[in-house]
């Protein structure tokens, strides 16, 4: 999505620009998610905020802006809340997000089960409310595509880079299998494989991964589920385990349901299910949401999810090398993809911006060469 809706920005700005996809357009993480245009559950600093709360804003108008329909819906979010430490922490984040322009209040469990009457609400004490946003990934990343490629950007799938040629502290060229591109300045933005194309001009990334599973179920009724739901010990439930289950789900406007996730340590990057994964993942929803347990699977997939050490995204110029630039590792990445995109791509072109990228700069962790 960001290297696609960075494409795009670069194109528009006059920018001669190469996209060199490995795979298929939106085939590794991006198209691997739920879809959420997540608005409550990242960090609090005024330019994560910023990022988020003016991304969701444009969606309401990108897909007019794109010429394409991605399935764009404003939705409800249900951040559900098992212990009291966790009800006086999102209560302080309920605070901290109305007060920056996103709503969310935190309700008890009578106002829960009137908002979703099919949860089984035993354990809870209550929610954390907000409204986000959902969209169809696949046709997110199709959009991005289509108009970049209209703004005259060359966009090839199928076209793994193979080296980096390095001379003079400058990365001159780029190689796939089957060409070499001359190149004034290389942007990677692969998420988890972005330490697999940086090492080929000698950097180390200091991104890792963990590996999660999702599903989609058969279309149900529209009332079995009204909100998108989310667990707010979901990081406390995976943090230091070899695997684990943090159940979240949401509906599709065809009436399918997406239920995440499954979360394993692995230093391996693929795409496969897993046994324990999937069946583990059906357990969960089956607790949650009783009148589910005799749907339907239609589809599973697995994905690795990028971070850093510190949480927070790589966006900037790599040091060591002068014209390496790296975008990758975002928290809540749809959320922002249409405004951190045009950022990336002033930053690229050397334009100023108004608000400091500093945070997220790649020069925070040194050494960064192996």
């Amino acid at each position: 999505m960001v290297g696609l809706a960075s494409s795009y920005h670069l194109a528009k700005k006059g920018a001669k620009t190469l996209l060199l996809q490995a795979g298929d357009f939106g085939g590794g993480t991006s198209a691997a998610n739920a879809g959420r245009a997540q608005v409550s559950e990242g960090y609090l600093d005024p330019v994560n905020i910023q990022a988020v709360r003016e991304g969701v804003a444009r969606m309401d108008n990108l897909a007019g802006e794109l010429d394409s329909d991605f399935e764009w819906q404003r939705s409800g979010y249900l951040c559900l809340i098992k212990t009291q430490p966790l009800w006086d922490e999102w209560t302080r984040r309920s605070q901290i997000l109305s007060h920056n322009g996103i709503p969310t209040e935190v309700i008890d469990v009578d106002t829960l089960t009137r908002l979703e009457p099919f949860l089984n609400t035993e354990g809870l004490i209550g929610a954390a409310y907000t409204r986000e946003g959902l969209l169809n990934p696949f046709k997110f990343c199709w959009a991005y595509r289509q108009a970049a490629s209209r703004q005259g950007a060359t966009l090839l799938a199928h076209s793994p880079v193979t080296g980096l040629e390095v001379q003079d502290g400058r990365i001159t060229a780029v190689e796939t299998r089957t060409q070499r591109y001359a190149a004034s300045v290389v942007a990677v933005m692969c998420g988890a494989w972005t330490p697999q194309v940086t090492r080929l001009a000698g950097v180390d990334v200091p991104i890792r991964h963990t590996h999660a599973e999702a599903m989609i179920l058969e279309p149900l009724p529209p009332w079995l589920l009204r909100n998108t739901i989310g667990l707010a010990d979901f990081y406390e439930l995976i943090h230091g385990r070899q695997q684990a289950v943090a159940i979240g789900l949401g509906p599709h406007p065809n009436g399918g349901i997406l239920v995440t996730e499954a979360v394993a340590q692995t230093d391996e990057l693929h795409q496969r299910n897993s046994v324990w994964g999937i069946t583990g993942i059906a357990r969960e929803l089956v607790k949650l949401y009783p009148t589910l347990g005799k749907a339907r699977v239609l589809r599973a997939w697995g994905s690795p999810t990028p971070f850093t050490p510190d949480g927070n995204p790589l966006i900037g110029w790599a040091p060591g090398l002068e014209n390496l630039f790296l975008a990758a590792s975002f928290m809540q990445t749809i959320s922002v993809v249409p405004v951190v995109s045009e950022w990336i791509a002033d930053m690229i072109l050397g334009k100023a911006l108004s608000i400091d990228l500093g945070l997220f700069s790649p020069a925070r962790f040194v050494p960064f060469r192996p």
